[in-house]
């Protein structure tokens, strides 16, 4: 008899900020597929009208204000308050993006009082070529490292990728009418060093991030 999958359940922004942008002390949630960085920055919008101060960490080129205001508008702000709220730093590398995590975030995010951090594009940023496998492998338990230890430390972080990648198994969450496969991590983590290709960086945030959003087709 074949397996009967789970009716996806339907889910809105808020429930959205609830599920994925408020990990438990010590995890990273991850919002990953394609339009994830869509999502996470107009799921961004309700903390920021609410007076709570954000920080964006924009690691692949995939921060667009136009998504934050355009959520804002849809609660009924002005489409500017939100971005009054929210800090952007920017990183084109993947060691620009190690260093920003370990040594320039925490500073930004005392000063700005922010207790949620967004790190867009993570995975994306691990995919020149240019850059050794093994050192890119380092760098990436770096980041990791620098994000759990704020994690730990009560910020709430949330990374955002845009893979390609599907995820068997699982069940889904829709929202708007399109379906997002929810699945929780496998309690095996593989180093980074383990893995055989660029793509593992997807497939490890996949495994590690605690709660995650795999979207599947999602347009937005």
């Amino acid at each position: 008899m074949d397996a009967v999958e789970p009716a996806p359940q339907r889910i809105g922004l808020a429930a959205l900020y609830a599920l994925c942008l408020a990990p438990p002390p010590g995890k990273v949630a991850g919002i990953l597929g394609p339009g994830a960085c869509r999502l996470a920055l107009r799921a961004l919008a309700r903390p920021l009208l609410s007076g709570e101060p954000v920080v964006a960490v924009d690691g692949g080129n995939r921060f667009d204000p136009y998504e934050v205001a355009r959520a804002e508008r849809a609660l009924g702000g002005s489409g500017r308050e939100a971005l009054s709220r929210l800090l952007v730093s920017r990183a084109f590398t993947c060691h620009q993006l190690e260093a920003l995590l370990a040594r320039r975030l925490p500073g930004a995010l005392s000063r700005s009082g922010a207790r949620v951090v967004l790190v867009l594009g993570l995975p994306e940023t691990f995919a020149d070529e240019d850059v050794p496998y093994v050192e890119a492998c380092r760098v990436f338990r770096g980041c990791l490292s620098a994000l759990r230890r704020l994690s730990r430390e009560g910020t709430r972080v949330v990374v955002a990728g845009e893979s390609a990648t599907g995820l068997g198994g699982g069940h889904s969450v829709q929202l708007a009418g399109d379906t997002l496969p929810l699945r929780p991590p496998t309690d095996q983590e593989c180093p980074p060093g383990g893995m055989s290709s660029r793509a593992g960086f997807f497939r490890y945030l996949e495994r590690t991030s605690d709660p995650l959003l795999v979207l599947t087709g999602w347009r937005g």
